[in-house]
């Protein structure tokens, strides 16, 4: 099982280096440039410290992006002027915003999660005192709320947000929607330490392969520890599935590619490593009602 796992974690860690260094351009400047909808319809009146609650697709082509998941996960949409609101059976997961790259550079997308902080500016000020940098904000969003772009101190990008409408209500994960997130790190221990305290988690033993980030016990997010040279530290967002086979089979087809394709040796095929047709790194996963999260 160990060389099974060294083996996963040696496909994730080349998936990383197919990506590239591109780092993406920030969604916005201080003050709000496009109107970011809320990211619940109704106020749920909750917040969850330490949640990741919503994913932006930030790409220079949303049409080809919004035609790829649409066929592959039955995603609809509702276009809020230059903003797409991702809808999965009807329930708001996410939205896409184009960016368009700076002259000579290569155009590369990312899906970029946010995570509930119960106040933005201290998590701000956390961030910088552990020598992460903060690309942008703290800004107030209309409807959105307050966020700030941050990097961590290894580079990760990820949104600080205190919503304004609230956080979506927890809820057992469907086919097409958010299952979980991974920060894949080569500096796990590190990595732990700055989300621990960022997130408000649950004091858990790292392993030497992962670690669980939880918070009063519920299962959030979690660290990959993957060792290879030139990694580009990242978070990457999980989509439940019933079957990766199916989906894998699917993606080139729709002008994206399979970096993993489902590994019957490991963890029965339940995972696949996927890219979008403009470079947006996804994980699918089969996943069975009553598991841990």
């Amino acid at each position: 099982m160990k060389r099974e796992a060294m083996r996963y974690l040696g496909a994730l860690g080349i998936a990383l280096l197919l990506l590239g260094c591109t780092e993406p351009s920030a969604p916005a400047p201080k003050q709000e440039k496009a109107a970011l909808p809320a990211i619940t319809k109704e106020n749920t009146h909750k917040h969850y410290r330490g949640k990741f609650v919503w994913h932006d697709l930030l790409t220079a082509d949303t049409a080809s992006a919004q035609t790829f998941y649409a066929k592959l996960f039955g995603w609809t949409y509702e276009k809020r002027g230059e903003y797409v609101l991702v809808m999965n059976k009807g329930r708001l997961i996410g939205g896409m915003m184009k960016v368009t790259p700076k002259a000579g550079e290569k155009a590369e997308a990312v899906w970029l999660p946010s995570l509930s902080v119960a106040d933005v500016d201290k998590a701000v000020s956390y961030t910088k005192r552990r020598k992460g940098k903060v690309l942008n904000g703290p800004m107030d969003m209309k409807e959105r709320g307050r966020g700030a772009l941050i990097s961590d101190p290894h580079g990760a990008h990820i949104v600080l947000l205190r919503s304004k409408s609230g956080d979506p209500l927890d809820r057992t994960p469907q086919m097409g929607d958010w299952l979980w997130n991974e920060l894949w790190s080569n500096h796990l221990s590190k990595s732990y330490g700055f989300y621990r305290t960022l997130g408000g988690y649950d004091k858990t033993k790292p392993t030497d392969d992962y670690v669980i980030l939880k918070r009063k016990g519920k299962w959030r997010a979690g660290i990959r520890n993957v060792q290879e040279d030139g990694l580009k530290v990242h978070w990457v967002p999980v989509i439940r599935v019933a079957d990766p086979k199916v989906i894998t089979a699917k993606v080139p087809k729709l002008g994206g590619r399979v970096l993993m394709e489902p590994q019957a040796s490991f963890m029965n095929g339940d995972v696949a490593v996927i890219v979008d047709p403009s470079g947006a790194l996804v994980i699918v996963q089969r996943w069975e009602e009553g598991g841990a999260q």
